[in-house]
């Protein structure tokens, strides 16, 4: 008896024991791993919705203010592709989307590209004050006209456009705010938020805050937006 082997640990004891601190140790990983991804998350969403915000705030839009996707567009009165977006690309996402509450549509002006599109700009921005409304005629008007062989910036061309195609709008007002660049200032700051967020071409799109190189492919810009959509 006095020859008997002594016990050594049991294996089996041993063998729960690490499962189970494993069990433990991979629960608490995925609690601290939920709360940081969740907590990433809403970092994310604060950051866009207040990119979202600074973009759109008082700029001209059409669509429910309600809808669940702001879209907002970096544009250049005398730019082809910008031309493009607003004949080619625009009628579809109103038709398809603005149309049916689902995304509020907003245009921020980058008026870059010569003395021409300053011009275009502002008298966007006098129209847009005297009547919100008649904005998006001036806007698809302007890109109708982009040909146009007269300078807009040293003609009454514009001014001679508003008195032809929105009776609405008071066209002496708009040759003096033209010819004092009344909306200048407006125009430099809207330059400057492009520069702000990073806006290196036109047309630049934003979909709820998060700039996209979709805008002149409407499948592509169409994905994005249901991206978003399945979000709410």
């Amino acid at each position: 008896m006095g020859n008997q082997k002594k016990r050594g640990p049991d294996l089996s004891m041993i063998t729960m024991v690490t499962v189970l601190i494993l069990m433990v140790g991979l629960g608490i990983y995925a609690l601290v791993a939920n709360f940081v991804d969740d907590d990433s998350s809403n970092q994310a969403g604060s950051e866009n919705t207040a990119t979202t915000a600074s973009l759109t705030e008082n700029q001209p839009s059409i669509g429910k203010a309600d809808a669940p996707v702001k879209l907002v567009e970096f544009g250049d009165y005398k730019c082809p592709s910008c031309r493009q977006f607003t004949l080619e690309t625009f009628p579809k996402l109103k038709q398809e989307y603005i149309d049916t509450g689902k995304v509020q549509f907003f245009f921020v002006n980058f008026a870059f590209l010569s003395q021409d599109s300053l011009a275009a700009a502002i008298a966007s921005e006098a129209i847009y004050s005297q009547n919100p409304e008649s904005f998006w005629k001036f806007h698809e008007l302007l890109y109708q006209n982009q040909d146009a062989k007269e300078s807009w910036s040293e003609t009454n061309y514009l001014v001679d456009l508003v008195k032809k195609h929105l009776p609405e709008i008071d066209a002496n007002k708009l040759s003096e705010d033209l010819k004092n660049e009344t909306y200048k200032n407006v125009v430099a700051n809207e330059n400057r938020l492009a520069t702000a967020k990073l806006v290196e071409y036109v047309p630049t799109v934003f979909v709820n805050g998060k700039k996209t190189d979709a805008a002149l492919d409407y499948e592509e810009l169409k994905k994005v937006i249901e991206d978003e959509l399945k979000k709410k």
